[in-house]
């Protein structure tokens, strides 16, 4: 694996200046909770938090008044929220809607946040960003003692506050082993799933459509959906959960060993269609496989495989399928059917 290392916290940039955050906050946040927000967006978003430490303190500090508003009513804070659909509409929108909510939301906000929910609203006593490349995992210790396993491609920032410590997984995978502290309640979110955990052992992956949790040890609380409709599971040793949007969550068996077998440089295979297959070693592997043939999709695959032997990999692809494998001159590998 790549050792290539991003520094953990934040370094100050001038890409957006600091007097221009709290707008650009308003906006961003208005987005993210519209409903619609699409895929650009989301890595202009991302893009504009990690510009500057001074962005994402300003989006953190409306999240906690977010979070507090759980109190006021659901039709009061749907119309708040209806927001623009375009940067044009953003001025004079985002500021009519903070104009009119500030009134009804900074008291519920103190109140819900410090009484009701045990939410600061003073910013966080460490914020810290941890990056993997494609092809890179790592394995971090957090300042409480907790420790992080971060598969290939992924993205994740931690923020500890007084009451509570919060990871968001903007994208990829991780698996956590969280040091229980009452006193500080320890939160994975990722996109509009929350886990909230104790001490245990439990893996997340984001994936682009949905996002998926599996507890190794002790248990989790996972809530997922819109703010309006949230609906909760918990999850215990042995068990996973898949949220998708505008979906009931449900609840499964899982071999979390085998899921999680990428933490010990492996990928387990169970009888399953080798475009899934194809796709889920693309994640490790430098030279992307393609299949050439639509029927290729529906042959099976099953087996363990390194996910650092590319080689091995095609050979077992060879012997067990009906494929032959053809190199391409941009160092990728073609499936084609063999006749």
């Amino acid at each position: 694996m790549a050792t290539h290392r991003t520094p953990a916290r934040y370094e100050h940039s001038k890409a957006e200046p600091t007097k221009r955050s709290p707008a650009a906050a308003a906006y961003w946040f208005a987005r993210v909770h519209s409903g619609n927000f699409t895929v650009a967006e989301r890595e202009r978003f991302q893009q504009w938090r990690r510009a500057n430490p001074n962005n994402e303190q300003e989006y953190r500090a409306l999240d906690e008044i977010w979070q507090a508003t759980s109190m006021l009513p659901k039709d009061e804070l749907r119309e708040l929220l209806e927001a623009p659909n375009s940067p044009a509409e953003q001025g004079w929108m985002t500021r009519r809607r903070l104009m009119i909510g500030a009134a009804s939301v900074s008291t519920a906000a103190i109140i819900g946040a410090v009484f009701l929910r045990g939410h600061d609203l003073y910013p966080a006593s460490h914020v810290l960003r941890y990056v993997t490349a494609h092809g890179e995992q790592r394995k971090e210790v957090l300042p409480d003692g907790s420790v992080v396993e971060m598969n290939v491609s992924s993205e994740l920032i931690v923020s500890y506050y007084a009451s509570r410590r919060v990871v968001e997984l903007i994208r990829g995978e991780a698996s956590f082993e969280v040091v229980a502290n009452s006193e500080q309640v320890f939160t994975v979110v990722a996109d509009n799933v929350d886990v909230r955990v104790t001490g245990t052992v439990f893996n997340v992956r984001r994936n682009q459509d949905h996002v998926s949790v599996a507890v190794q040890s002790g248990s989790v609380e996972v809530s997922s959906g819109r703010w309006w409709n949230r609906e909760t599971a918990v999850l215990t040793a042995g068990m996973t959960t898949h949220a998708w949007p505008d979906t009931p969550l449900s609840v499964d068996a899982v071999n979390v060993a085998a899921l999680t077998a990428w933490r010990q440089g492996k990928v387990v295979f169970r009888d399953e269609l080798l475009e899934d297959v194809v796709q889920e070693m693309n994640r490790y592997l430098r030279e992307p496989i393609y299949l050439t043939d639509s029927r290729l999709k529906h042959l099976r695959m099953a087996g363990v495989f390194s996910i650092q032997d590319a080689e091995g990999f095609l050979q077992a692809l060879q012997t067990h399928l009906p494929v032959v494998v053809v190199h391409r001159p941009d160092g990728g590998v073609n499936l084609a059917l063999l006749r």
